[in-house]
């Protein structure tokens, strides 16, 4: 009953069931944990799941973020015997990692141009939280599927960031005639000097 040796691949022997038992780990297989949705597989849907997307921003707005978490196995005896359900342990660890990046940053941060940022900040603190459970895994990347507000709020988000860009549009546009004219009355009050 207890942990014996870990081999490479090759021709092994070994006692039948009731005296020995072998699990065989692919540790080159690249591993998926999806945080706030579930994918169909080859249906191709995706069903959310509110519970694990919806988060709190520091500004306490609420974003519904959605995750993709690709890993590897680096120790197959951590994987098999540190804990019970290792996919599960770093699924929890995940969307604790996410609330807790979350939870630091404001809502256009990570609605706009902290996309990238915040999956690298959850990428390291999922990887800091396994490294602590020495469960034998190794996460290769993180990717945000999606971020936007929630359904109830959305259109109220769109027109919030359509009136901010049509301010930066006649912010624009105000320089560009002032940029027209200024130079245009200086060389006529010069004109008018000479």
């Amino acid at each position: 009953g207890s942990y014996q040796q870990t081999t490479n691949a090759g021709l092994r022997w070994h006692l039948p069931y009731p005296v020995e038992t072998v699990e065989i780990v692919n540790s080159g297989r690249v591993r998926n944990v999806e945080v706030g949705y579930r994918s169909g597989g080859r249906s191709r849907t995706t069903a959310d799941v509110p519970s694990e997307s919806l988060m709190l921003t520091e500004d306490e707005n609420i974003v519904d973020l959605k995750f993709a978490v690709q890993y590897k196995v680096i120790s197959p005896q951590n994987y098999l015997f540190s804990v019970r359900e290792p996919a599960a342990t770093l699924h929890q660890a995940t969307e604790s990692a996410i609330r807790e990046v979350a939870g630091k940053s404001k809502m256009e941060h990570v609605l706009t141009t902290g996309r990238d940022q915040v999956a690298g900040d959850v990428q390291a603190l999922v990887q800091q939280i396994l490294d602590r459970y020495e469960i034998g895994l190794l996460v290769t990347s993180v990717n945000m599927q999606d971020a936007q507000p929630p359904e109830e709020v959305q259109e109220a988000f769109s027109d919030a960031v359509k009136a901010r860009e049509d301010e930066q549009r006649q912010k624009n546009e105000a320089e560009a005639y002032r940029n027209d004219v200024l130079p245009r009355a200086r060389g006529e009050g010069a004109r008018l000097l000479a």
